[in-house]
């Protein structure tokens, strides 16, 4: 009897063992039909379990543990079987359908055109129509506008739209999965972990690559091959700035391009995406505290003509036009009221006494201090030929600057003058020598001709009268003691009436000249200042 019950424990747990085996491995199909075949097993219609019918008493012992297993793998089946759900989780949806696009994908490849129901496969036309990229920027805010070195950099998010119907699907193969992230490295498909193809669009008038200064990011990807590629960075085109020469009230314009740098237009085409672009999109965008503001962006699609090697391929470019707006306030506080300023500083002169020594260093200090505040402005402006507002401005407030030390001197002259004439001492002092000289030789000359052959002795002696009807004093005409203008002495340090008598004279003409000077020369700064400012306004 011990060995009678052995048995049948054995022979109970084979058959729950080959049960548990059969259910795990077998698929419902193999299991109905190897039923079929043996005739003698019953269906459990409740649980889904085939059990044979010699076994039955196994089945029952077990029920609490292997009838709810066997009750799930079956509805999993079934569900499988129907088509509703392939894969336990969306990342295993994801698993299966990257390994199955990827598959075979050459990344150097172009997309291919895929026509439309209603045109002919056959039609060579179609079979190479070029493949259009959707190109869209998000100007997120203006980092620097550098009119120097006619550079820009520019924050903002570089977008592309394109099909690629290579990595189409269907997205109830896949439990409803219908979006899908691509790697793409170094703005390029042919990067090295980079996993679709990607369109080689550059910034023509490039300072730096949009390959190197936008950052790397995923692809994403619609079931119907259709992707749209945004990454986040700098814009850095090299400008030919529009509108520079009413600086600091102007409106800066710089045109940047963007096309296929490899493709022609037979194999790419360029569309704007919605608009072309957009302005902002966020909390940290715009301008605050800075000097250069977005004001206006324009998309325009350009065509180039094809080179004479190649007729049909044309070059299809999209031109943004960007405007900006700068902060003119810095520049009117800090330079021209600082300008104006310094003018009147040197106007001043005009009514400071002649005597004053500080006359001619104000006028000096101010003429300098213009010079300073251009070198500021100039510093800030590009080395060329053109100029701007700020620098015709800048010119003219020096030339005035200029006068004022000018006329400071010109009045200083005139009223130290003590002389007859304004002939410089060391003129008067040339001539007369001159005239002498001449004379003396003309005399030699004469007696030569008289005496034939005199000796020098008696011709080298001969005294010569000093004409001092031009000096003064009881020095002669031929020393520099013929200008009294020259000697040094102080204010009202006169030798002779006729010195006081010339010098009153010559200090009506200071008089004149300041007296000009203070009507005309300020209300014609006043005027020219006026039209400076109706330009910028009007």
């Amino acid at each position: 009897q011990n060995d009678e019950e052995r048995r049948r424990r054995r022979r109970r747990l084979l058959l729950v063992l080959a049960l548990v085996l059969s259910l795990v491995c077998a698929t419902p199909s193999d299991t109905q039909a190897q039923n079929d075949e043996d005739g003698d097993t019953t269906t459990d219609t409740t649980g889904g379990i085939l059990v044979s019918q010699g076994t039955e008493d196994v089945i029952s012992q077990t029920n609490g543990t292997l009838a709810l297993n066997a009750s799930s793998e079956g509805k999993g089946a079934s569900e499988a079987k129907n088509g509703t759900k392939k894969y336990g989780s969306l990342s295993e949806a994801q698993t299966a359908l990257r390994i199955k696009l990827l598959e075979n994908y050459d990344r150097g490849a172009i997309p291919p055109y895929i026509p439309n129901e209603e045109e002919d496969l056959l039609d060579e036309g179609n079979v190479s129509e070029p493949v259009t990229i959707q190109v869209g920027i998000n100007f997120h805010r203006v980092l620097d506008v550098d009119v120097v070195k006619s550079e820009i950099d520019l924050l903002t998010w570089m977008r592309f739209v394109w099909t690629d119907t290579r990595l189409a699907w269907n997205p109830e193969d896949y439990n409803g999965l219908d979006k899908m992230w691509f790697w793409v490295e170094d703005g390029a498909g042919l990067a090295e972990t980079s996993e679709i193809w990607t369109p080689d669009i550059e910034l023509w008038n490039q300072k730096e690559s949009i390959k190197t200064s936008f950052s790397n990011s995923f692809a994403a990807v619609d079931p119907d091959g259709s992707i749209f590629w945004s990454r986040p960075g700098h814009l850095n085109p090299i400008c030919k700035f529009q509108g520079l020469h009413d600086f600091p009230f102007d409106n800066l314009m710089c045109v940047i391009e963007l096309g296929s740098w490899s493709y022609s237009g037979k194999f790419m085409r360029l569309e704007p995406f919605e608009e072309g672009y957009s302005i902002g999109g966020s909390e940290t965008s715009g301008e605050a505290f800075s000097e250069f503001r977005l004001k206006n962006i324009t998309a325009e699609l350009r065509i180039y003509p094809p080179y004479p090697s190649d007729p049909l391929a044309d070059w299809p470019v999209l031109l943004y036009t960007i405007s900006f707006n700068r902060s003119w306030q810095p520049y009117i506080r800090g330079y021209l009221i600082a300008q104006i300023l310094f003018n009147c500083i040197g106007f001043a002169c005009f009514w400071m006494p002649v005597q004053s020594g500080e006359r001619l260093g104000l006028a000096i200090t101010a003429m300098l201090s213009a010079v300073a505040a251009d070198l500021v402005v100039v510093s800030k402006l590009p080395s060329a030929s053109e100029l701007t507002w700020m620098q015709k401005f800048s010119m003219v407030s020096q030339i005035y600057a200029a006068f004022c030390v000018l006329e400071g001197v010109v009045v200083s002259y005139f009223y130290f003058q003590t002389s007859a004439d304004l002939v410089p001492g060391y003129l008067r002092c040339f001539f007369c020598n001159a005239r002498r000289l001449s004379s003396f030789k003309r005399r030699r000359y004469a007696q030569r001709q008289k005496s034939h052959g005199l000796d020098n002795s008696g011709s080298s002696v001969d005294t010569l009268n000093l004409d001092d009807s031009h000096g003064s004093g009881n020095s002669p005409a031929g020393t520099f003691r013929s200008a009294p203008s020259f000697r040094p002495r102080d204010a009202d340090d006169f030798q002779h009436k006729s010195e006081i008598k010339h010098n009153r004279y010559w200090k009506k003409w200071a008089q004149a000249v300041d007296d000009f000077s203070r009507v005309l020369i300020p209300s014609s700064y006043v005027v020219i200042v006026a039209v400076f400012i109706a330009q910028v306004t009007v």
